[in-house]
């Protein structure tokens, strides 16, 4: 294979046949007490059509599988599953050719390859909280069974929600956009915050926007001020996944601070041979803060659960 009349070796994924649940070298890996996932991820860029990713973890190594997705920016909610084939000094060398131009706000997370995974009953499975770079997504394959008695969560690892105003107007939340600013608009999927009352009560935050659109803040006495629900975003198809947008903060009166936005949900994928979950799945945004003085800050909006196996058998609690 040539490239830029430079010639270049690749060996082929298979994922999309029969080592499409990883080779399983990451052993089996039984959760028996509370944990937090700690993944190896890093922010990343690349351009469509190449194969080299921007990304710095001293701990990407040949082999492993990677999910690379774009959380913030243009193209939010984009994302693909590729194959590390070499890691040098900041740079992936990948299997495949991207699929799009990943820019600032993208982010690439090893997905550990095990034979099987069980969540005991009671335990709980957390994903690790996004930080505005990295994080909010729990992602793993295994070419055995995955069985869930216990929890994996994303709830309240999203997109983060806007401050509270103060005798000031309050700051939209954190949507797929990216930060927010003192606005009532939406920013992306996240909601608007609340304006300032200039008279007397204060006006209500959006709501965060997930699948669906989010509420608008209720208004105060005079002009609508209320903050604006965040937008729809990702598919229902799940090609493109995204996180909860956050919830608006809440405009303070003259004399009372607001409430702040509450955080949206991650996003949760995996894939394995089998699966069974009796336990519970769970990527819910949070309820906005409510003062007894100023406005609420808006709910934080649902994030994404993509589920891939040969057989499943799926429990009532995928909330």
């Amino acid at each position: 294979w040539t490239e830029n009349g430079n010639l270049r070796s690749y060996k082929f994924d298979l994922s999309t046949t029969s080592n499409y649940f990883g080779d399983g070298s990451d052993g089996a890996w039984t959760v028996s007490t509370d944990t937090t996932d700690a993944p190896i991820d890093s922010a990343c860029t690349g351009t469509s059509g190449t194969y080299t990713l921007s990304a710095t973890n001293v701990s990407f190594a040949a082999d492993q599988v990677i999910l690379i997705h774009q959380t913030q920016g243009s193209g939010a909610g984009a994302w693909q599953k590729n194959t590390i084939l070499s890691y040098v000094a900041g740079t992936i060398t990948l299997v495949n050719a991207l699929n799009m131009t990943y820019t600032t706000g993208a982010q690439v997370i090893v997905m550990k390859q095990y034979t099987n995974v069980t969540i005991n009953s009671g335990k709980t499975l957390t994903a690790k909280a996004w930080n505005g770079t990295v994080g909010g997504i729990i992602t793993f394959l295994a070419n055995g069974t995955i069985t869930v008695t216990g929890n994996i969560i994303a709830t309240q690892k999203g997109f983060r929600g806007g401050a509270a105003g103060f005798a000031a107007a309050a700051t939209q939340a954190e949507g797929t956009a990216g930060a927010g600013s003192v606005s009532r608009s939406a920013n992306g999927n996240g909601g608007g915050g609340g304006l300032r009352e200039t008279v007397g009560s204060a006006h209500d935050a959006g709501g965060g926007g997930g699948g669906g659109n989010g509420s608008s803040g209720t208004d105060g006495s005079f002009n609508p001020q209320g903050g604006i629900g965040g937008n729809s975003s990702g598919a229902t198809d799940l090609t493109t996944l995204t996180f909860g947008g956050g919830g608006g903060g809440g405009g303070g009166s003259l004399a009372e601070a607001g409430g702040d936005g509450a955080i949206g949900g991650g996003i949760i994928t995996i894939a394995g041979v089998t699966i069974t979950i009796s336990g519970t799945i769970a990527t819910n945004g949070g309820t906005g803060n409510s003062p007894s003085g100023g406005a609420g800050g808006g709910g934080g909006g649902g994030g994404s659960v993509l589920i891939k196996a040969q057989t499943a058998t799926l429990g009532a609690t995928l909330i």
